[in-house]
């Protein structure tokens, strides 16, 4: 592989907890019970738009989507690294793919802003040749315009990108783009995907990444 498009929440960090903090204090914030973890885990993948309408929506209040979304990009932004970090071998396999002259890229539905706020706040923002959010171009995933325009700017054959990330937004748009798809087992959706999707490798920790890569 030439070169690897990394997912960012689920992947490369593991951001539940400040995810979860941020939308159930913008919850409480207008008088709405706080979701469990489990419940907001579930609706984490798909920006943070769909993540507050899902919120509201889930507790009959979708009128207040505007007023809770605001509040939660305040907050986020000021509480993002507050408990969020790096999985375990995340540094390691970027330091090795780095020196072996892979190019590295990361494609999230997070907002470009936050994206590369965690990215700089957890030192490993240099390691990517760019970093695309879900507000960078029109289309997120699972549409395939993020990964394609990486294709387009720096002329690269589809056979040589491989899409890691752990959400079925992540396989759909690495299939659109008729790139190679890794799971990665170890990020927040559970191994039921695999019932519904078929993909070209899985890894159990970020170091068996390293196995196929290289």
């Amino acid at each position: 592989m030439k070169n690897i498009i990394f997912d960012l929440d689920g992947t490369l960090i593991d951001s539940k907890l400040d995810l979860s903090n941020a939308l159930n204090k913008s919850l409480e914030h207008f008088c709405l019970e706080p979701l469990s973890y489990d419940k907001i885990y579930n609706f984490v993948g798909n920006g943070v738009r769909r993540l507050i309408e899902d919120a509201v929506k889930f507790r009959g209040k979708l009128e207040l989507f505007d007023d809770v979304f605001n509040f939660f990009l305040n907050y986020y932004y000021n509480h993002l690294l507050d408990n969020t970090v790096l999985y375990s071998g995340i540094k390691e396999v970027l330091d090795t793919l780095k020196e072996c002259d892979i190019r590295l890229f990361v494609v999230s539905n997070k907002s470009e802003i936050f994206s590369k706020k965690i990215l700089r706040g957890l030192g490993v923002e240099h390691y990517f040749k760019e970093v695309i959010g879900g507000d960078t171009y029109p289309n997120k995933k699972p549409h395939p315009q993020q990964i394609l325009e990486i294709l387009k700017k720096y002329g690269a054959k589809s056979d040589e990108f491989v899409v890691i990330g752990d959400s079925e937004n992540d396989i759909e748009a690495a299939r659109a783009a008729g790139v190679a798809v890794c799971w990665a087992a170890y990020g927040f959706r559970d191994r039921s995907i695999l019932n519904r999707y078929s993909v070209d490798f899985v890894v159990e920790k970020p170091q068996d990444i390293l196995d196929f890569a290289l």
